[in-house]
């Protein structure tokens, strides 16, 4: 009986080794360009002949494999599987050619399922998670992920790697981009809080050649605003780099009180800022002239606001330190009531009403501005 299991395993273990592909086995398949039955003995190879010639067949028959994918019509769950599973190779997982051909079967494979009736977000996430500190794949799976509606992942997922790399520069100058990251800062200000580090929060989110874009993007919403908060957020990260001047210092904080102000340390500055151009004619007509050419409509939602006490001390203050603005607004207010000049965009004085019909009016305004507004609104 023992005889016999000797022999049973002596010709199991024969067996086992006639059917172990050599490397000799492995260059003939190389030649054929047989890439499914290479791969399927590659691993006969002992792990100490598993030297230059060994991964040199495996980089050449990987980078074989994955071109005859690319060349198909459309990449099938069984290619993208099967390549995935081949970048968990080391030798192939180092190999730049390959990486770039399975990155590309990865991309064209989701773009299509994402779309499908049951997305793959687990092959999205597990497909990403070998490949993590990637910039570029990294921005790709951003933009991949900015074109399906109600994504269960943000873009911020991605970009996070993104803007931290050299490669900062160009992924900033793109509109999604920009968008996210300018998300992504304006929770990280309203955590901070006033007292908080804005500049190290921003130095931790983004590569430093990534910051001209966004300075620029700050400017730009600064002045024209997409939603509430992007006015303060723009003048904000410019004053954490010490960008701002004193323009644009002046022009923020006089916005800052026509438009929502509330107590805090803000409205303090803003209110200094405000008497201090009271003694400046020359800082009020930098300031008005900005207005002038570049907001449409005008700020004024201070002039609708329900806190009358406060609408009362700022109206007044403004009075008091920059008459011009005040004189301005009625007299483009009277115009637009007026049907005189055009206004392309409407209305550019969009509280008007309120101010002239509320009793806070013969308070800031002269009585011959309040009797030509009611006399135009007649007509």
């Amino acid at each position: 009986m023992a005889q016999h299991l000797l022999f049973m395993v002596l010709f199991l273990t024969s067996a086992s080794w006639a059917a172990s592909y050599s490397l000799s086995d492995l260059e003939v398949l190389v030649n054929e360009k047989s890439y499914e039955e290479f791969f399927k003995h590659a691993l006969d190879v002992r792990p100490t002949e598993r030297q230059v010639s060994w991964k040199a067949m495996v980089s050449k028959m990987g980078e074989t494999f994955a071109q005859s994918v690319l060349n198909r019509s459309e990449i099938r769950p069984s290619d993208f599987k099967q390549t995935e599973a081949l970048y968990q190779w080391p030798s192939l997982a180092a190999d730049d050619v390959f990486k770039l051909k399975r990155q590309e079967i990865g991309l064209r494979y989701l773009k299509k399922c994402l779309k499908s009736n049951t997305p793959c977000w687990n092959e999205l996430k597990e497909f990403w998670e070998r490949d993590s500190k990637d910039a570029d794949l990294a921005y790709k799976l951003s933009e991949l992920v900015s074109q399906i509606p109600d994504a269960p992942l943000s873009t911020w997922t991605f970009l996070e790697v993104a803007f931290k790399s050299p490669l900062s520069e160009f992924y900033c100058q793109k509109d999604f981009a920009m968008n996210s990251l300018w998300g992504k800062l304006e929770i990280d200000y309203i955590r901070l809080g006033s007292q908080g580090d804005l500049l190290k929060k921003i130095d931790q989110t983004v590569h430093p050649d990534c910051l001209p874009a966004l300075n620029k993007e700050a400017v730009r919403r600064l002045y024209r605003p997409e939603k509430g908060q992007d006015r303060e957020l723009g003048f904000q990260i410019l004053r954490a780099q010490m960008k701002e001047n004193q323009n644009l210092s002046d022009f923020f904080y006089t916005i800052y009180l026509l438009e929502r102000p509330s107590k805090g340390e803000l409205f303090n500055i803003a209110w200094s800022k405000l008497k201090e151009l009271g003694s400046s004619s020359e800082r009020r007509d930098a300031v008005l002239s900005q207005i002038k050419t570049k907001l449409d409509p005008l700020p004024d939602e201070i002039f609708s606001s329900i806190d009358i006490p406060k609408k009362r001390v700022v109206l007044n203050h403004f009075k008091a330190n920059f008459p011009e603005y005040l004189d301005y607004y009625s007299n483009q207010c009277v115009k637009f009531y007026g049907g005189q000049n055009t206004f392309p965009h409407g209305n550019p004085t969009v509280h008007c009403q309120d101010l002239m019909s509320s009793d806070l009016a013969p308070e800031i305004l002269t009585k011959d501005k309040i009797q030509r507004y009611q006399e135009v609104r007649k007509i």
